[in-house]
């Protein structure tokens, strides 16, 4: 049983190491504008709102690179139009840009990371009407095994600025499919979100009414061990990390 247990999380390890091998482009002797991740690929983009409790999405775009330019299409949520998507990948900055079907033009500028995530801020224009917020991508590549991340699970969290590590908390995931649960033992929270391939991000809406909490994170190839980022619309941001319990 070991031994089929670590040839399983092995194979999971190369796949994922499949996954992640494209993203990493060296840009040198191609001059610093080339990008430092290759984003080809489908995506699942998550957005916070200005002024709107709640995380929105995902969106689903598709992006293809030629050195650093970018373009592709995306299927906002609840839609099922294709919009087309232009932009540029420099180092590790990534911005695009695309028009809805409404005339709304959207802009997004952020960060690609190593883990085949992203995240950045967005603004919009239709009009006089201009919004903005926060934005989070997982990428999506179906050849991929989606992580089974059901269970009970200790969760330890820091928060920048204060010291300490807080926890563990008791944390139910229920799983079904690509989507999650989070209830977390003892605490009136119920988060909602997504697994997609060894990545995943949940959130939830605090007692206030208006701060939404989002915590995003990789599993490790034998889904016992998560660790990520989380930040909140409040302004506060830190880490954290799970182990799986039993």
């Amino acid at each position: 049983m070991k031994k089929l247990f670590t040839s399983k999380a092995l194979r999971v390890c190369f796949l994922f190491f499949a996954l992640t091998l494209p993203l990493f482009l060296s840009s040198c002797g191609g001059g610093g504008s080339l990008p430092t991740f290759n984003v080809t690929g489908t995506w699942l983009i998550f957005h916070t709102t200005a002024g709107t409790a709640g995380l929105q999405g995902p969106d689903v775009y598709t992006f293809t690179t030629s050195e650093s330019t970018l373009s592709g299409t995306v299927v906002p949520a609840g839609q099922t139009q294709a919009l087309a998507v232009t932009g540029t990948v420099t180092g590790v900055n990534i911005s695009f840009s695309w028009t809805g079907i409404d005339g709304t033009s959207y802009a997004y500028e952020g960060t690609v990371k190593a883990n085949a995530t992203m995240s950045g801020n967005w603004t919009s224009l239709r009009g006089q009407t201009i919004q903005s917020g926060t934005w989070n991508a997982l990428i999506n590549n179906p050849n991929i095994l989606t992580a089974t991340v059901a269970g009970n699970w200790n969760v330890f969290v820091t928060t920048t600025g204060i010291a300490g590590e807080v926890g563990p908390s008791l944390a139910t995931f229920t799983q079904s499919g690509n989507s999650i649960t989070v209830t977390l033992q003892g605490e009136t929270i119920t988060a909602t979100g997504t697994v997609s391939n060894l990545n995943l991000i949940f959130s939830w809406v605090g007692a206030d009414g208006v701060t939404t909490n989002i915590f995003i994170g990789t599993a490790d190839a034998t889904a016992t061990n998560i660790t990520g980022t989380w930040s909140a619309t409040n302004g506060q941001s830190g880490t954290w990390r799970a182990t799986k319990v039993g």
